[in-house]
């Protein structure tokens, strides 16, 4: 005769392998990429307040995930300094502008630039910024925009060696777009 406990332990051996290998995490070949749909007003809402780094698009799986998500990119300078342009099937509404289009920029730092819709006296205000040195207008808006307004952002740990900068202007040529504004990062 088989005792009662003896038929659970036999049982709970043979099930044991089981569910430890269904609990088990898989094991891969490669880097794991988060799935699902990519918050990409979040993603540029970051880069261009200089919370974050810039969404590289030159990264394939970055690109494919942003191409999924109805951005276009566009690397303007293919093995050269950065030149990305984004744009957006819907445009971004980011900090009460219409965003149709990101460019980024870099060389010695990096611009993240949006073409913006709106009032841009208001964002001035709204962002506090201040009028920028016009010395620096062109130097800091990286032949994207004259500056004419700017505000020192903090310190982003292990992307800045400078302070970036919130920078806010009108673009060099002419544009259908009411104004554009990003975030200057420097090296150096």
């Amino acid at each position: 005769m088989i005792h009662p406990v003896s038929i659970r332990f036999r049982l709970l051996a043979c099930l044991l392998p089981v569910l430890l290998a269904a609990c088990a995490s898989p094991t891969s070949s490669g880097p794991v990429t988060p799935a699902g749909p990519l918050d990409v007003t979040t993603l540029f809402a970051d880069a261009l307040h200089c919370r974050t780094d810039f969404p590289d698009g030159r990264d394939p799986a970055l690109a494919e995930r942003l191409r999924a998500s109805g951005v276009e990119i566009t690397d303007r300078a293919p093995g050269e300094i950065i030149d990305l342009l984004y744009r957006f099937r819907e445009p971004l509404k980011i900090d009460g502008t219409e965003i149709p289009a990101i460019v980024v920029r870099g060389d010695s730092g990096v611009a993240v630039i949006a073409q913006a819709r709106g009032d841009m006296e208001d964002f001035v205000r709204r962002v506090q910024a201040t009028p920028h040195a016009p010395e620096r207008a062109a130097i800091d808006g990286f032949g994207e925009l004259d500056v004419q307004y700017s505000r020192v952002m903090p310190l982003r740990a292990g992307v800045d060696a400078t302070a970036p900068r919130l920078v806010i202007g009108r673009g060099i040529e002419a544009a259908a777009y009411a104004f554009r504004w990003g975030c200057r990062s420097y090296d150096g």
